[in-house]
């Protein structure tokens, strides 16, 4: 049976978009675990992730350039490479830091896939097929986190925990040579320079931001923490002043003036410091704070990936009926309502409960994705669709970054009300000291919830 190009394309991106999606996800179950090994608190470990996801955010934004100077092939064939070789350096990484540098690597090669191989697949599918084709292209992001914590947890008990990285290098490996056998190449002849001083600005904006949440966790207001904060609203009102007044821009300012991409980017936002907020978040509380063994945790949070899997198709039919704005609010709602229950769990022995209700807090987030991914680029030509999927999946870098740093930051905060050190034995903590990270996700689902209620769906359905 012949298989359509558009398809072939939109295969191979799905499989290497799967592998960073599970190399994001199982990590965080593994945090106790890294802590124990290299003797650190649990809050330290935080950079683990926000390393990868940091790389993500800077190298996003750059993505559509080196695609469009490069070749869309070369360079996802080159990302996808240097994403294979970091993860056999992680499993071998001595100490926390080098780990956050082998972490660093990775997720430059993962930033540079997501946008390049997203830009592949919208040039050769229609936009009244974006909907559609985006929804089968997030099956591996929810697929992913399903498997993910108890792969994880899996590995950890029968094994080390350096597979959680090695077995991602043969599949990488696999990606690289279907790429040069099957894609073909697309490249734009005459590019713009590349903004460098606009991507130097970005870059220390991010790493500015998430230093002060890490600093602002662990020591509270100090002067070194209004230091890293100052030097955050420098860098980024720099940055802003830079891309609006240079004519090839990082990121087109431009781009937000379409109301619906700007609508799309900051529901983005409040999704994903609820999504990965919660996922870093519910990880370490079943862990630390119930008293869940890595794998029991591990199953329990891959049944919230398993809900979101029943209802990722049927927000498609939600979108083109009613456009974006109903399933995202009813997916906000859910979210809101289920991570508050989740508190109930209080006990190693309540897993068929903690599995109930993840798993219905994933039907309510399988309900927003692909709503919010669409609506960001469905006003696009398909000439620009490249270069605002980048922006918008680096908004989205940036969201999980501040997601994952805000829950340890908020975490980091229990501890000290309740006099506990973070260095303190992490299994044997009260459960209260959780409570100030679970507040933050209603907080941000209601400012979800307030933006897509404002969303014009007849923006929308004239692709229809």
């Amino acid at each position: 049976m012949n298989i359509s190009y558009r398809y072939i394309v939109a295969i191979i991106y799905a499989v290497v978009l799967f592998l960073d999606r599970l190399d994001l996800t199982i990590v965080n179950i593994a945090l106790p675990t890294l802590a124990d090994y290299y003797n650190v608190s649990v809050t330290q470990t935080e950079w683990i992730a926000n390393g990868f996801l940091l790389a993500l955010a800077i190298s996003i934004p750059i993505s559509s350039w080196l695609g469009e100077r490069f070749g869309d092939k070369r360079v996802f064939i080159i990302a996808t490479s240097i994403f294979g070789l970091a993860s056999a350096l992680c499993a071998f990484a001595p100490n926390l830091w080098m780990m956050v540098v082998c972490r660093f690597l990775q997720g430059i090669g993962g930033g540079i896939i997501i946008p390049v191989g997203m830009s592949m697949v919208y040039r050769v599918f229609d936009h009244s097929e974006f909907a559609s084709i985006t929804s089968y292209i997030f099956l591996p992001t929810l697929i992913a986190p399903a498997l993910a914590p108890a792969l994880g947890g899996f590995i950890i008990h029968v094994a080390n925990w350096q597979w959680i990285f090695l077995f991602a290098v043969p599949i990488c490996l696999l990606a690289v040579l279907l790429s040069f056998c099957v894609l073909n190449e697309y490249k734009i002849r005459e590019t713009a320079r590349l903004d460098w001083v606009g991507f130097i600005l970005a870059a220390c904006s991010l790493i500015a931001i998430l230093s002060f949440i890490s600093v602002l966790s662990k020591d509270g207001f100090t002067a070194y923490s209004l230091f890293i904060f100052a030097i955050a609203v420098t860098a980024t009102l720099l940055f802003l002043f830079q891309e609006s007044r240079i004519k090839t821009p990082l990121i087109p300012l431009e781009y937000f003036k379409n109301k619906l991409f700007l609508q799309a980017n900051l529901i983005q936002i409040f999704f994903q410091i609820c999504h990965f907020g919660s996922f870093f978040l519910i990880g370490i509380y079943l862990q630390v704070g119930v008293g869940m063994s890595a794998f029991v945790a591990g199953l329990i949070i891959g049944m919230q990936a398993l809900g979101a899997m029943c209802t990722s198709r049927y927000s498609v039919r939600l979108f083109d009926r009613f456009g974006p704005g109903l399933p995202i609010i009813a997916g906000f709602i859910g979210i809101a309502v289920f991570t508050s229950l989740i508190l109930l769990i209080n006990k190693p022995d309540m897993i068929y409960l903690a599995g109930s209700l993840l798993f219905i807090r994933g039907i309510f987030s399988g309900l927003c994705g692909t709503p919010i991914q669409t609506a960001s680029i469905i006003n696009f030509d398909k000439k620009d669709v490249g270069r605002a999927s980048a922006v918008f999946n680096a908004g989205r870098q940036v969201s999980i970054s501040l997601g994952v740093a805000l829950s340890s930051m908020l975490i980091a905060y229990g501890f000290r009300i309740h006099g506990l050190s973070l260095s303190a034995d992490i299994s044997n903590v009260n459960p209260d000291v959780f409570y100030y990270a679970f507040a933050m996700i209603p907080v941000f689902a209601l400012a979800g919830i307030i933006v897509a209620s404002a969303i014009n769906n007849k923006n929308i359905s004239r692709y229809f």
